[in-house]
């Protein structure tokens, strides 16, 4: 008995006879027919049967909606780093002012956070289309 880690998956190969190579393929493969249908697998048992290898799937605990795609990740650190350059937590940088690096200019009042609000919101909404 040995096991493996596919990616952040766990698999558990029962039979030394089955060569590593052939028991990451087969768990990479299972991996790849679970993606297809939505869901995660948590842990792999691979073991020999009558007429070859037998690969059992565990699903990961929790809701598969909870768990994000790469887009949906990355679309959400686009999301906190407007909100971080819009709306910084720094409690050096003031709240009612902008400064362009580029020209020297700062804005200061109530431009500002209208600005701010307004492009965050049509971010938001640019964001949902995707």
């Amino acid at each position: 008995m040995y096991k493996l880690i596919i990616g952040n998956v766990k698999v558990t190969v029962a039979d030394d006879g089955i060569d590593r190579l052939a028991a990451a393929a087969l768990a990479r493969e299972a991996v790849a027919a679970a993606a297809r249908q939505g869901k995660l697998i948590g842990h792999i048992d691979i073991s020999a049967g009558e007429s070859g290898p037998v690969v059992e799937t565990t699903m990961r605990a929790g809701s598969p909606a909870a768990h994000r795609t790469i887009r949906q990740s990355m679309l959400d650190g686009v999301r906190a780093a407007a909100q971080e350059k819009l709306f910084p937590t720094s409690i050096f940088a003031s709240k009612d002012t902008w400064f362009d690096a580029d020209t020297g200019q700062e804005w200061y009042g109530d431009c500002v956070n209208e600005a701010r609000e307004e492009i965050m919101a049509k971010l938001e909404a640019w964001l949902k289309t995707l």
